[in-house]
């Protein structure tokens, strides 16, 4: 673990329940905030995931548990196979008074900008308390609770719960369990630790319901992120070795299927497990004209690094990237930084 440039915990922290005076002095720091703030916003990143949705409204619960005004804020719609989360309905998309938050909660984001269009407003916030777990996060503000060890934003955030004495309700404990399904891949991938299986099943125990939440996020599926996959699979390529695999999805794929861009969620996950592929890639044309890549990875190949080169970030088997040009120079630039890689 290593001190942040404004004095947050960086690095793979200690495990769930476990301390450091490190660690400690931020909690304390964060608690004191909480203590003293009362009207919150809580945030997260453009295009948001389980995790960011997830730790969103389990802090919002959390936060109104204390007795605090709390408004949760995220950019992007919210993908239909999460609004069955409790909350989900309160969050919104715009906000019109910045200047009436006296604490943002910033969940699952490695800088501001992630935020989107109002990050410049809410950046002058007085207090940023700031949860998450991506490598490429180097604890901008005082308030950084980070720990690039954990499976999941919401695994960090349940640490603070506990030191906060909080009782974890059914609508905090179906929040968090979405947010550590969802970042774990269903507890498939190598961020699952034995503390994530342990809180897994203190969620449970508190009310979340594993069949229901997987039915919810997994098994409803709109016909039209099918009719996606079916055009994305047809730009499927693998490289000459069977190591690189990539697929693309454009504008007018999206359109021609009537698919939104929440839709190709786990694509790239599906080019990850064709046998052989190390690295994946899903390419996705924006509404600005830039290709956005997803990538993933197999073992100890850092596709964070890959992404890094391009300003993006996130994980060392999971990372995301901005690539200025056309689907044809992005998909070359990406190419050289792979193969450097």
């Amino acid at each position: 673990m290593k001190a942040g440039r404004h004095g947050g915990t960086v690095g793979p922290g200690p495990g769930f329940g476990a301390a450091s005076s490190d660690v400690d002095r931020v909690m304390d720091g964060i608690i004191a905030v909480i203590d003293a703030g009362r009207v919150f916003l809580v945030t997260s990143h453009v295009r948001p995931d389980g995790d960011a949705i997830g730790s969103s409204l389990a802090v919002y619960h959390v936060l109104r548990r204390l007795g605090k005004e709390a408004v949760v804020y995220i950019q992007d719609k919210i993908p239909d196979m999460y609004r069955f989360l409790p909350g989900s309905e309160s969050i919104v998309h715009r906000i019109d008074t910045p200047d009436r938050f006296d604490t943002v909660f910033l969940l699952d984001c490695s800088e501001m900008e992630r935020i989107g269009e109002e990050y410049k407003q809410l950046e002058k916030i007085r207090n940023i308390i700031n949860i998450d777990h991506h490598l490429s996060n180097d604890g901008f503000t005082p308030h950084a609770l980070i720990d690039v060890g954990a499976s999941s934003t919401g695994e960090i955030l349940c640490r603070l719960i506990k030191r906060l004495g909080v009782a974890v309700t059914k609508e905090i404990a179906v929040n968090v369990y979405t947010a550590l399904m969802t970042d774990t891949g269903s507890f498939r991938y190598s961020n699952t630790g034995s503390g994530t299986l342990r809180l897994a099943a203190e969620m449970i125990e508190r009310g979340a319901d594993p069949r229901f939440i997987a039915e919810h996020v997994y098994e409803t599926i709109p016909l039209a992120r099918i009719r996606l996959l079916q055009s994305g699979l047809r730009t499927l390529r693998i490289s000459e070795d069977g190591t690189i695999g990539s697929m693309e999805v454009t504008r007018k794929m999206l359109a021609d299927e009537g698919a939104l861009p929440e839709h190709t969620e786990g694509m790239v996950d599906m080019i990850r497990s064709i046998e052989g592929v190390v690295i994946a890639v899903l390419y996705q044309e924006m509404p600005d004209g830039r290709i956005k890549a997803s990538l993933r990875s197999k073992g100890t190949v850092n596709v964070e690094r890959i992404a890094r080169t391009f300003g993006g970030g996130g994980h060392l088997n999971a990372s995301a990237c901005m690539i200025e040009g056309d689907m044809a120079e992005a998909k070359k630039k990406m190419r050289a930084a792979m193969e450097a890689e």
